[in-house]
């Protein structure tokens, strides 16, 4: 088969949610390539348990290509074995599209924000967790003060509530500075993007934003693009 460069490989990371649920989105794995059409991919685990989806289901596959962008279609789950590696055979439904992405604004707000590294080893009980406090919050990232110096390319995972609303994701750092300030105890200032976040979740940022910006903008405060 020929490949470009927005076409899915073997081991590619993709995300799948049930179309009638797109807001649980679920984290799988290219494992076979059959043909133009047919994929073998890794069943959804989370926490270490099973997402279970039925045959002729139709799921949502989205997956990302670097420095391309963002990709989304509609496939039919065809078959779907349990013993052993828990997998699904997909044929695809519809054209694969291009995501038109978003302009996130950046709010500053101070929240407070669990935060657990040392993710991988989770299941052994090894993850570490910290209590952080947001600097600011967008549909695509945020960032937060820390007492641990994280690497970039680091993945942690982040329990935030927004109005109500608990919101669980997995945050990359892609930048860490020393950070001083008298005002708390902090050390460190990490800027996250969001690589694991529902659409439900995104959408009620998104929303708690907006409605600040009104407010903001009532008080002739401007916003800056991000």
């Amino acid at each position: 088969m020929a490949m470009n460069s927005s076409e899915l490989k073997i081991g590619d990371k993709i995300y799948i949610s049930k179309v009638e649920y797109p807001a649980n989105q679920h984290s799988s794995q290219i494992l076979d390539i059959l043909n133009d059409r047919e994929y073998i991919i890794a069943g959804p685990i989370r926490r270490s348990t099973i997402i279970y989806i039925r045959p002729n289901t139709v799921i949502e596959v989205k997956y990302n290509k670097e420095k391309i962008g963002k990709f989304v279609f509609r496939a039919l789950v065809k078959e779907v074995w349990e013993k052993g590696i828990y997998k699904l055979k997909i044929e695809i439904l519809s054209d694969i599209t291009k995501i038109q992405e978003r302009s996130f604004f950046r709010l500053p707000i101070s929240i407070q924000v669990e935060k657990e590294h040392n993710i991988e080893k989770e299941d052994n009980g090894a993850a570490e967790k910290e209590v952080c406090i947001s600097g600011d919050i967008s549909g695509g990232g945020m960032k937060f003060f820390s007492n641990f110096r994280h690497e970039k390319f680091e993945r942690l995972r982040l329990n935030l509530t927004i109005k109500g609303i608990v919101i669980s994701t997995i945050g990359e750092v892609v930048r860490v500075s020393e950070f001083k300030s008298n005002d708390h105890k902090y050390k460190y200032e990490i800027g996250v993007k969001f690589v694991d976040i529902d659409n439900y979740s995104r959408d009620a940022i998104i929303k708690y934003i907006f409605e600040q910006q009104r407010e903001l903008r009532k008080k002739r405060i401007d916003f800056n693009g991000y």
